[in-house]
């Protein structure tokens, strides 16, 4: 039997795990290597000589994997926090520890396991997404955030979410692990199921991506902004020109909706902000369309205000109203200190309070007077899509939503990955409930993620400054729309986001069964 007796061979086979992880992840990933990311950690955890070893050899591999897969963090410290780099580095160093820390055990319960070989893949398979999901981030992501450049591979989150596209993932790379470690007909079942896994979810995949080509009802066109609005830039007159041009752009090609960027209206709006300005400051100047727009917002008497989306009608009326729940530490809530205080020491902090929970936009496209049938958007707002809790509390509201509109402004992570990552982890979404994903984001990429998790439109992303400017851009998609999620809610919707808890419930049983054979 093939083993990684040396302890030079078992780091290397760790590191090995964690590049292969980043190296399937957008924009420039091969997603294939997902499949087969984990095998060399399995290994390594199996043949390390103690659980303690097994432990840092999962820390290993979850720190190359967040070295190389997350150097924007860096990018994110030292422009947003203003911090020097030799200060951003420690810090990038605590963020991938931190985010090693469930591989790092996950790889100690493989060393531990006792019970039947041929029970460890698919209990220990569960183990990882149980531990994964359950360990605080503060950037929540998924280990199978890159085969969401093949969205074949992951329509299994219409039926378990995220986790069981993980969990099939995963178990692809540890039956390779095992057909490794064994020999004769056993190596040669291990291999066949290992190749199995992702060209059977990938054939289904694509037969249900088929299915619900059938679906589509009616379809609206829709103008995304891109205005490329410089962080910092104070000049507010030229920032609303650059979302009114092409706002104006993409109603002459037709768009019935218009959706400008998180928090790129320049003034901070009084609540309670009921109708469009009727001076320069106003919205619809330029074009006179249905428009969801991101705002600061703020009762006088507040000492704080709101990272808020608007609802405006095509005739200036606000019919509706969402206030940002997940907010960003630090870059949009300070926790546990004295926002003020905090803010002193940090000039680039800022403090928000937070939304009462999801809200329902109802929008009826096309000018003033249309008689088009209204459509039910269900808001999220920054990196809000990438919980998928939230976005089911978002899409099990009464009545039901159409489609997921988010409205980002990324521009803090440059030029980097980070961008196209969160992409990434929206089209899961769009999967898990069936609609559409409506993505206005303020350097790039804006994009429509279709039903199937499909990126069917996207605009590029871009690198703005004040000393290097970029034109505004637009985007003009059709959006498909067919189901909502109160008539047709997916089986993720009805139960399966429960298949997480099912990882973690495995977590407890590997655990109370290691605990039992010690004691005999």
């Amino acid at each position: 039997m093939p083993t990684l007796r040396a302890p030079t061979l078992r780091l290397l086979a760790a590191a090995g795990s964690g590049a292969l992880l980043a190296a399937s992840f957008p924009p420039h990933g091969l997603p294939e290597l997902a499949w087969v990311a984990i095998a060399p950690l399995w290994l390594a955890a199996r043949d390390a000589p103690s659980w303690r070893a097994a432990l840092r050899l999962g820390l290993v591999a979850g720190v190359v994997m967040g070295a190389i897969g997350y150097p924007w963090i860096i990018d994110l410290l030292h422009t947003f926090g203003e911090l020097d780099v030799w200060l951003c580095l420690p810090l990038f160093a605590v963020f991938v520890v931190w985010t090693a820390a469930p591989l790092a055990a996950w790889a100690a319960l493989v060393s531990l396991w006792t019970g039947p070989s041929r029970h460890a893949p698919w209990v220990l398979s569960l183990a990882l997404p149980g531990l994964w999901w359950a360990w605080p981030a503060v950037f929540p992501f998924s280990l199978a955030m890159g085969l969401a450049g093949r969205p074949a591979a992951i329509q299994a989150a219409e039926l378990g979410g995220v986790a069981l596209v993980e969990v099939l993932m995963l178990l692809s790379g540890i039956l390779l692990a095992e057909a490794w470690r064994t020999r004769g007909p056993a190596r040669l079942r291990a291999c066949a199921l290992a190749l199995l896994i992702p060209l059977t979810a990938t054939a289904l995949g694509r037969w249900r991506i088929d299915a619900l080509a059938g679906e589509t009802t009616r379809t609206v066109a829709v103008g995304l902004v891109q205005p490329n609005i410089p962080l910092l830039w104070f000049d507010r007159q030229a920032k609303l020109e650059r979302l009114r041009e092409p706002s104006a752009r993409a109603e002459a090609e037709g768009a019935a909706l218009i959706v400008w960027p998180e928090n790129m209206f320049p003034w901070t709006l009084n609540r309670p902000f009921e109708r469009d300005f009727s001076d320069d400051d106003r919205v619809l100047r330029r074009h006179a369309l249905p428009t969801l727009f991101g705002a600061g917002t703020a009762a006088d008497s507040d000492l704080y205000g709101y990272n808020s989306v608007l609802n405006m009608a095509a005739d200036g009326q606000i019919l509706g109203r969402y206030d940002k729940v997940y907010l960003v530490p630090l870059g949009e809530e300070i926790p546990l200190v004295d926002p003020a205080w905090a803010k002193g020491l940090v000039p680039g902090m800022a403090h928000n309070f937070r939304g009462d929970g999801p809200a329902r936009l109802v929008v009826v496209p096309g000018p003033a007077g249309s008689n088009a049938e209204p459509i039910a958007l269900g808001p999220l707002v920054c990196y809000e899509d990438v919980f998928a809790g939230y976005a089911r509390a978002v899409a099990a509201q009464p009545g039901g939503i159409a489609a997921f509109v988010n409205l980002t402004n990324d521009t803090w992570f440059g030029p980097t990955a980070e961008p196209w990552q969160h992409l990434a982890l929206s089209q899961f979404r769009a999967v898990e409930h069936r609609i559409p994903v409506l993505r206005a984001v303020n350097s790039g990429p804006s994009s429509l993620v279709d039903r199937a998790g499909r990126v069917v439109a996207t605009t590029p992303l871009h690198a703005v400054s004040i000393d290097t400017p970029v034109a505004p851009e637009h985007l003009v998609v059709e959006l498909e729309l067919g189901r909502d999620t109160a008539s047709a809610p997916t089986v993720f919707a009805r139960g399966g986001w429960l298949f997480v808890h099912v990882c973690q419930a495995s977590i407890v049983a590997t655990l109370i069964l290691l605990w039992r054979r010690r004691r005999r």
